[in-house]
């Protein structure tokens, strides 16, 4: 009776063990996909120093892919944005802090 007993305390102890590892292991994975953010491009004004309210799809970028001078085009994360959509703007305080860029010909 009693070795019935340690072997059903320690399947359930191996079962809880691997559903908890499980569980753990499904949480970590979850959160490292959430921290992928989405990326955004944007026109910048004439004079290159303000990015154009509305994002535009990297296909339709009227610049080269040259990087020499960021004023065509910056890209920014996320984050570095607010609004949807055409009236998504890049966040006045994350200008400079663009992810990428392209430069006028």
């Amino acid at each position: 009776m009693k070795i019935i007993q340690f072997i059903k305390k320690n399947i359930f102890a191996v079962a809880l063990t691997a559903t908890l590892t499980g569980f753990g292991m499904y949480a970590i994975a979850d959160g490292l996909k959430s921290d992928v953010q989405a990326e955004y491009w944007f026109l910048m004004d004439a004079a290159g120093t303000t990015p154009l309210p509305g994002e535009v799809n990297e296909i339709d970028l009227p610049c080269p892919d040259d990087n020499e001078i960021p004023d065509c085009a910056r890209k920014y994360l996320d984050s570095q944005t607010t609004g949807t959509g055409a009236s998504r703007t890049v966040i006045t305080s994350e200008i400079g802090n663009h992810k990428d860029f392209r430069t006028r010909e």
